[in-house]
């Protein structure tokens, strides 16, 4: 595995071990990216990631400019993984965190944290991950206005879970789907 383009283009990362994470593959991760550059501009944004697992997501968006990422995944194994593919990348571009995602969401709310692009990949059987963050997200101003959410799942999920986010883009894979939304709060 290994960053797609950017500043660290060519990098190699590691993925953990086991079933406990799921690393996205290159192939995929390439097709996110390049849907996402129909929708965003890197530059200077902030992401989140929940449930970060090798942190591949966060480092290519980081080598593709991203200003700050937060980077966060509860199982403590996955930590070292993420220190190992961060590494040599300066500290103040990122904040790793080993916490539960609604803990972290909640902490971010209450900190006044607002950020421009989620990457939402969990397990992808516990579907209740997604609905509880889209939920969640409703309800707090993490995510800027027209900031994205980016979604891999195994299943389709119900879109009127949606219904407080624009759904610019769906595609289906062969073992998984991808979602791109926007919040499009009319006022505020």
């Amino acid at each position: 595995m290994k960053v797609i383009s950017g500043k660290y283009r060519g990098r190699v990362l590691i993925s953990l071990e086991g079933k406990n994470t799921r690393p996205t593959t290159s192939r995929f991760k390439e097709d996110m990216f390049n849907i996402l550059n129909n929708y965003f501009i890197f530059e200077n944004k902030i992401s989140l990631d929940l449930f970060a697992g090798s942190g591949a997501l966060s480092v290519e968006g980081l080598s593709r400019g991203i200003g700050f990422a937060y980077i966060n995944d509860l199982y403590k194994p996955a930590l070292e993984v993420i220190k190992t593919n961060l590494k040599n990348i300066e500290q103040n571009f990122y904040q790793l965190s080993n916490n539960d995602y609604l803990s972290y969401l909640k902490y971010l709310n209450i900190n006044n944290i607002k950020v421009d692009l989620i990457y939402l990949d969990p397990p992808y059987e516990q579907l209740e991950y997604y609905y509880n963050t889209l939920n969640y997200l409703k309800h707090s101003n993490i995510l800027n206005n027209y900031g994205i959410l980016i979604i891999e799942v195994g299943s389709q999920l119900d879109e009127s879970s949606f219904d407080y986010f624009a759904l610019l883009k769906f595609k289906k894979y062969k073992t998984k789907n991808l979602y791109v939304l926007r919040l499009e709060k009319e006022s505020w």
